[in-house]
């Protein structure tokens, strides 16, 4: 029931605010693309003999390559409901329904991701995008799996933040769908899709581990949770005076932590000087230095490119985590800026420190090159900035 539903979305969001204060950075722009996904297969199960159009099984195709373009650890959603989709279209023996089904979810997957190949291919980027983002990625998600870890990994994602209530309601739904009468017994089948979906998406954050922010991409999965919940205690106001008023303060209550953070969030951005920051930054590196210069920033951002009108040193712009898994990144990025020594060398100076921790080991030659051939320009806009003497 839509009013539900919406309340249950508001729900998810302040209830799971603790996902999104922990360096949560690209699943925060998968999310959309989830809950459009979620929204639609629920639509398809719910709906009399799974009808569904073929502008939507676009969306749902269009919605998968953007959520993996951003994360390639994200197909599980659709993988445990398409897997469940297709079996039962099998055994029903709705064969113009499959071919109706792949034939949109690809159209889908071409209409996001042509774009995105013409525009790495025309700029010469294409070879790097598939070694860094796919290769390197998916190295990455799976350096270090093993069967233990994995199992060990499973529940302590399942216990963050009690996110172990999707897959016990799921279970819940489908062990009283298919034992309850006939009528309910194809609900239990979408309730089945949810949590296999859930399933796959817990493991596979749990094969590739990497902390609490993670779970964020378990946040569309609270929704069918929380307006389910939240229809039935509405029952109880029914009879109460003001019962909508009264609801909607219940509510409140239960999301008060979430509400009262957000708040202060939202506060906290008229305080907030680090746009200015750098600004100011990048206008003092253009200043100094030439258009032919180049410059780089040391770290896991690249926060300072953008305000600046001078190229980096090298491809490798931010030295994140990626990195560790491609086996010429680290000799290429030293290689580059001890060569080409930058006008400008920038380091972070904000609480994480730069996260020059993240890669140990990584900038040694380069804090050779700074006490070698440098000066500290300036201090403040939350950089140092050295300048080559």
């Amino acid at each position: 029931e839509k009013y539900f539903a919406l309340a249950g979305t508001a729900c998810a969001f302040a209830l799971m605010y603790a996902f999104f204060t922990v360096n949560a950075g690209t699943e925060e722009y998968s999310l959309p693309f989830l809950m459009i996904s979620l929204y639609l297969f629920t639509k398809y199960f719910f709906l009399p003999e799974r009808n569904t159009s073929f502008f939507e099984l676009v969306i749902l195709g269009f919605c998968f390559t953007c959520a993996i373009l951003i994360r390639l650890n994200m197909f599980p959603l659709w993988a445990g409901f398409c897997v469940v989709i297709f079996v039962e279209a099998i055994v029903q023996k709705r064969f113009a329904s499959i071919a109706k089904y792949i034939i949109g979810f690809i159209a889908g997957i071409l209409i996001a991701s042509i774009p995105v190949y013409l525009y790495l291919k025309l700029n010469g980027i294409y070879d790097e995008f598939l070694r860094q983002v796919i290769f390197g990625g998916a190295s990455r998600g799976f350096s270090g799996f093993s069967i233990k870890e994995t199992a060990k990994e499973f529940f302590v994602v399942l216990n963050r933040n009690f996110s172990f209530i999707p897959l016990i309601y799921g279970v819940f739904n489908i062990i009283t769908g298919f034992m309850a009468e006939s009528g309910k017994k194809e609900n239990a089948v979408y309730y089945f899709a949810y949590t296999f979906s859930y399933f796959l998406m817990v493991l596979f954050l749990a094969i590739s581990p990497g902390g609490t922010h993670y779970n964020i991409v378990l946040v569309p999965y609270y929704i069918p949770v929380l307006s389910f919940f939240l229809e039935r205690i509405s029952r109880e106001f029914i009879n109460i005076k003001h019962k909508t008023l009264c609801f909607v303060f219940f509510a409140c209550v239960i999301c008060s932590e979430g509400i009262l953070k957000y708040i202060d969030d939202a506060l906290g951005t008229f305080k907030d000087e680090s746009g200015k920051q750098l600004i100011r930054a990048g206008k003092m590196i253009d200043e100094n230095t030439t258009p032919d210069d180049t410059i780089i920033s040391l770290g896991i951002n690249g926060y300072i490119y953008p305000f600046t009108k001078r190229n980096a040193a090298s491809k490798y712009i931010y030295q994140g985590s990626g990195l560790d898994h491609l086996p010429t990144a680290r000799e290429e990025f030293l290689q580059d800026v001890l060569s080409k020594k930058p006008a400008i060398i920038a380091i972070f100076t904000a609480e994480t420190g730069g996260n020059y921790g993240y890669l140990p080991g990584w900038y040694a030659p380069v804090f050779d090159l700074i006490d070698r051939d440098y000066r500290l320009l300036s201090d403040e806009n939350g950089y140092m900035l050295y300048i080559k003497d």
